[in-house]
C-alpha cells in the first residue's frame, strides 16, 4: 500500500476509529486496520463487542491494507504538523514521511484482523444532535456494573402506539435500579417495531464521535445494531438480557406536585450538599405550603440550610424526603427550560423530575431513607 494524505484528514479518520480500540491479550484487538478503496482510505477498529469504521480521502499510488498500533499511529500523527505527508507499506511495516520526517512503525498482517461488519437495511434516521440529546439525557442513568448486564445498557424502543401512521415513538431508557431516566422523541423516518438493548459501553463510544448536522442511521442484523453517518460506520453487539419492567415503577398518582426554577434549584442543592455526608450524599427536602427548604447535615462537619420559593399544583400539603445530591444534580443539569416540576407520594416512593419545557423527557429517583433525628 501507498498513500499521500493531508494529515489533518488523516487524524479525524483515525481519532473516530481509535475510540474502538481496546488493550487486550489479543494484540490485534489494540491495531487499526488500513484498507484502500478507490480514493479512500478506511479505517477500522474492534474490540469485538463494538466496531468503529471511518475513512479519509487520499491519492492511493499502490492499494492494500495493513494493521498497525492504534495508540502510536495516532499520536504520530497528532504530533505531525499539518500538510501533505505518505504512508508505504511493505509486508507489516510502514513507512510514515513528511518532508525530513519519517517513521518506521511495525504492524501486524491485515490476515489476523477480525471480520468486519456491514449494516446493510437502515430502519431508522435522526439527526445526529437529536440522537446525541438521547445518548446524553438517558446515559448516566444506566447501571456501570458490566457484570448486570440487564442494568448496563440503554433500551431502545420503537413504536406507533397511539400515533398516525406517518408518525412513531423511539423511547430510550436507562436504569441502574436506584435512578431511570426515559426520554421519547416523535419522528416520521420508521413505522418498524424494534425493542433492543446497547451496551452503555457502546454508547459511551459512540456519544464521543457524534457531530454535524447530517442524519444518522439506524439498524439491525442478528444480534448486532449499526449506526452510520457521512463519516463513520459503528456497529455494536446487543444484549441479550431482560430488561426492567419500566413501565410498573413510574408513578401514576402523586400526593403532591410543585414547580421550582431550575437554576435556583440547581445551585441550592450544590451549595447545601457540601456538607451532606460523604456516604449517603443526602439533601433533604422539607415542603411547606409555598416554600421547599433544602438541608445537610454531617457528623463533625455541621449542616447547611435553604429556602427556595416553589409554585404547589393543586392541594397544598406538606411532606418530608430525602434524595442523593449527586444523582440529582446529574439529572438536573442535562434538562433544559427555565423550571422544573417535581412530583412526590412520600418518603419512601421514587420522586419523578421532568423540565416544564420537555414533556416528553422524565427521571425518577429512590429516596433517601431519613432517619429519626
Amino acid at each position: 500500500m501507498k498513500i499521500i494524505c493531508q494529515r489533518d484528514e488523516a487524524l479525524r479518520g483515525v481519532r473516530i476509529a481509535q475510540n474502538a480500540v481496546t488493550s487486550t491479550a489479543l494484540p490485534i484487538l489494540s491495531h487499526l486496520l488500513l484498507s484502500t478503496r478507490e480514493k479512500l482510505v478506511e479505517i477500522t477498529a474492534t474490540n469485538l463487542e463494538t466496531t468503529i469504521c471511518s475513512s479519509f480521502e487520499a491519492i492511493v499510488e499502490e492499494e492494500g491494507e495493513v494493521c498497525l498500533p492504534g495508540e502510536r499511529l495516532y499520536s504520530i500523527l497528532r504530533e505531525l504538523p499539518s500538510g501533505e505527508f505518505s504512508i508505504e507499506t511493505d509486508d507489516a511495516k510502514s513507512l510514515i514521511k513528511m518532508g525530513q520526517i519519517s517513521f518506521a512503525l511495525v504492524g501486524i498482517s491485515s490476515e489476523e484482523f477480525p471480520e468486519i461488519p456491514s449494516g446493510v437495511k437502515t430502519i431508522l434516521s435522526l439527526p445526529q444532535k437529536v440522537f446525541q440529546e438521547i445518548l446524553v439525557k438517558t446515559m448516566f442513568s444506566a447501571g456501570q456494573d458490566e457484570v448486570r448486564q440487564s442494568l448496563s445498557c440503554l433500551l431502545l424502543e420503537n413504536s406507533s402506539e397511539g400515533q398516525e401512521k406517518e408518525d412513531s415513538l423511539l423511547r430510550v431508557v436507562a436504569t441502574d435500579g436506584r435512578r431511570l431516566s426515559s426520554l421519547i422523541i416523535h419522528h416520521s423516518s420508521s413505522s418498524e417495531s424494534f425493542k433492543v438493548l446497547i451496551p452503555l459501553r457502546a454508547a459511551k463510544e459512540l456519544s464521543k464521535i457524534l457531530s454535524g448536522e447530517k442524519n444518522i442511521e439506524m439498524g439491525l442484523e442478528e444480534n448486532r445494531i449499526f449506526f452510520r453517518t457521512p463519516k463513520f460506520s459503528f456497529f455494536s453487539q446487543l444484549v441479550e438480557a431482560k430488561f426492567p419492567n419500566y413501565k410498573s415503577v413510574i408513578p401514576k398518582d402523586y400526593k403532591v406536585i410543585f414547580e421550582v426554577q431550575k437554576d435556583d434549584f440547581v445551585a441550592a442543592i450544590k451549595r447545601v450538599s457540601l456538607l451532606s455526608e460523604e456516604q449517603t450524599r443526602l439533601v433533604k427536602f422539607n415542603l411547606t405550603e409555598d416554600s421547599l427548604d433544602i438541608s445537610a447535615a454531617s457528623v463533625g462537619l455541621g449542616s447547611a440550610q435553604e429556602k427556595l420559593p416553589v409554585t404547589i399544583k393543586g392541594e397544598k400539603c406538606k411532606m418530608e424526603v430525602g434524595f442523593n445530591a449527586v444523582f440529582l444534580l446529574e439529572a438536573l443539569r442535562v434538562m433544559e427550560g427555565e423550571n422544573i416540576e417535581v412530583r412526590l407520594i412520600d418518603q419512601e416512593s421514587p420522586g419523578v423530575f421532568s423540565p416544564i419545557d420537555q414533556e416528553n423527557y422524565l427521571h425518577l429517583l429512590m429516596p433517601v431513607k431519613l432517619t429519626e433525628e
